[in-house]
């Protein structure tokens, strides 16, 4: 027999073996996990985020307070409406002082909730600053919260087995002048893995506790400053 039948054969093998120690490995590292116990610590992870990872966040709010962060993005709804509205070249006034901004749905954005203030910050394609939209308390008092499932646009990405790290949403939907604009908060804190901790399993697991119980606050605290935002 020609040996070089046998490397398919070997390289299958041996991706299978490392899949099953992967998934080993994965389980173990998890069952470490308590995420009850990691709650707890909810103020030392957000002070720790916002020194490290997040530190962006403020030096864009300039001074001003973090009472709560986490992740946000920009419904396919409302940026298809926001695109169909420029493309037309239709001035709405309503829309045009916000709206308008948030046509960019694949970069990262952010919520930080500082006082009766939500900033909403959306970067570009090299993760610096793009917009910066600040709601005040009036147009908070006259928003609505609903519960939004799993983030559809990443609905695919991810196998089943991988579905609990998705994030879920609530959308927050302002009144601008009479016209609805929605937008998402996320439960978690948007993880994309280091390179150099792809085979470091436990890591990964301890950085998505940390962004989960830093970002899942968020919608509560909000609720607790604005009664009119629990979800429907």
């Amino acid at each position: 027999m020609n040996p070089l039948f046998l490397i398919p054969v070997v390289l299958i093998t041996a991706g299978v073996i490392f899949m099953i120690s992967m998934n080993k490995k994965h389980k173990t590292a998890k069952a470490e996990i308590d995420l009850n116990f990691e709650r707890t610590k909810y103020d030392q992870y957000k002070q720790e985020l916002l020194a490290n990872d997040f530190s962006q966040l403020k030096h864009w709010m300039k001074g001003k307070s973090i009472d709560a962060f986490t992740s946000a993005s920009v419904p396919q709804s409302t940026s298809s409406k926001i695109q169909e509205i420029v493309s037309d070249g239709i001035k709405n006034v309503a829309l045009s002082p916000v709206g308008v901004k948030l046509r960019r749905i694949e970069t990262d954005c952010f919520w930080v909730l500082s006082g009766n203030d939500l900033h909403f910050f959306c970067t570009n394609t090299v993760g610096e600053l793009d917009e910066h939209i600040v709601f005040d308390n009036f147009r908070i008092e006259d928003a609505k919260l609903e519960y939004g499932g799993v983030l559809k646009s990443q609905l695919g990405i991810y196998s089943k087995s991988s579905e609990e790290y998705l994030p879920k949403t609530h959308i927050i939907t302002f009144n601008i002048d009479g016209s609805p604009l929605s937008l998402e908060i996320h439960d978690r804190l948007n993880y994309i893995v280091d390179p150099a901790d792809v085979l470091n399993l436990k890591k990964q697991l301890e950085i998505r506790a940390k962004y989960r119980v830093v970002g899942e606050r968020f919608t509560a605290i909000l609720q607790g400053k604005f009664s009119n935002l629990k979800a429907a």
